[in-house]
């Protein structure tokens, strides 16, 4: 490889699965909807993909910034195998743009300037979840698991021939290429929580992101089978609006109807942006909006012992799941998770394919 590259890992550098060449020798690359078209040397939005000696390189193949197992009411999911640990791994950087960005020091750092990265195999990776008993899955979260996609769809093609019933899903920011769903989706990919950041006007001007995208996105893999939960972040001045809760929430129930999850979390200063924290009221306005349109398990989230943390049976409002910051406390479903008080099914997702 020529010398003008910065030196990355050799296990860390890969030729990507997603790209088009040119006649011109520009590569276009497939892997999110931006579709970088990049020359020699140069780098996508992401920063994780470079054109080096004309190949399309990813640089995080295997580069993990963090492993830990967690409760799956992290991520958040609270209608997904409720109650389990998923062995939870990011890599670096992000192909978005987000000012506010909660998990900056991972996702703001392009792979070359990671001092504490460490590589490891989706064979050791698969291993050790088949090994740990606390782990029913893996979720790929902490910075946007699109960018991992070569190592994420060989450690999913392991993960279901060591053992089918161990589940695996994305915590995402939901701008993947519609050809990289497709591949997730065939190579099993259980579930997805996906984070909408505001409008379409503030998607563009924040996150310079096209929210259309993201509505494509979760359409087609609701239509495909994929468990799919919805994470607003409530940030005061871009996604605290009523006119914007009301807009929100009437599109999701036009598209997926009225029982997917939608989480509606409260932000805090971080990175570049610095306005106040949330109010509760402002996130409790935001749910009621949700729930008068329909939407029958709406959440709070990042608000300590909040009340709408818990699942209520949208039939006789009676709580049927509780939980405290750290998962899931009380479980009272009965048989085909069912409300013990008047026998309404909750949907809860428990296939691991």
């Amino acid at each position: 490889m020529s010398e003008k590259y910065h030196p990355v890992n050799s296990e860390f550098c890969r030729t990507t699965r997603f790209q088009e060449q040119f006649e011109n020798g520009k590569i276009k690359c497939l892997t999110c909807r931006h579709g970088c078209i990049l020359s020699e040397g140069q780098k996508g939005i992401c920063e994780t993909r470079q054109v080096r000696d004309g190949v399309l390189k990813t640089l995080n193949y295997g580069n993990i910034s963090s492993i830990s197992i967690n409760p799956i009411e992290k991520k958040p999911f609270y209608h997904f195998f409720p109650g389990s640990y998923a062995t939870t791994i990011g890599s670096w950087s992000c192909n978005l743009s987000c000012p506010w960005c909660q998990n900056y020091s991972i996702s703001k750092k392009p792979p070359e300037q990671a001092t504490r990265a460490q590589y490891l195999s989706p064979e050791d990776l698969v291993q050790s979840i088949v090994n740990d008993a606390r782990s029913l899955g893996v979720s790929f979260s902490f910075n946007e698991p699109t960018l991992m996609i070569e190592y994420a769809l060989d450690v999913l093609q392991l993960l279901s021939t060591k053992k089918a019933d161990l589940y695996s899903n994305f915590v995402t920011n939901g701008y993947m290429s519609l050809n990289v769903l497709r591949e997730l989706i065939q190579a099993n990919l259980s579930a997805m929580v996906v984070s909408i950041k505001g409008d379409k006007k503030n998607m563009q001007k924040w996150c310079n992101a096209n929210l259309d995208f993201v509505f494509e996105n979760i359409n087609y893999g609701i239509k495909k089978g994929l468990h799919i939960e919805i994470v607003v972040l409530v940030i005061p001045t871009v996604s605290d609006s009523e006119s914007f809760f009301d807009d929100l929430t009437q599109q999701i129930i036009n598209d997926f109807g009225p029982n997917i999850p939608l989480h509606f979390n409260a932000y805090y200063p971080a990175y570049h942006f610095h306005k106040p924290r949330t109010s509760p009221k402002t996130l409790e306005r935001a749910r009621e909006i949700a729930m008068k349109k329909g939407l029958n398990f709406v959440y709070i989230g990042n608000l300590l012992g909040h009340p709408a943390i818990h699942t209520y049976c949208p039939t006789c409002s009676e709580k049927v799941m509780l939980r405290t910051q750290f998962g899931l406390k009380e479980n009272k479903l009965i048989k085909d998770n069912r409300c013990p008080y008047c026998d309404t099914k909750i949907p809860i997702s428990e296939n691991s394919s």
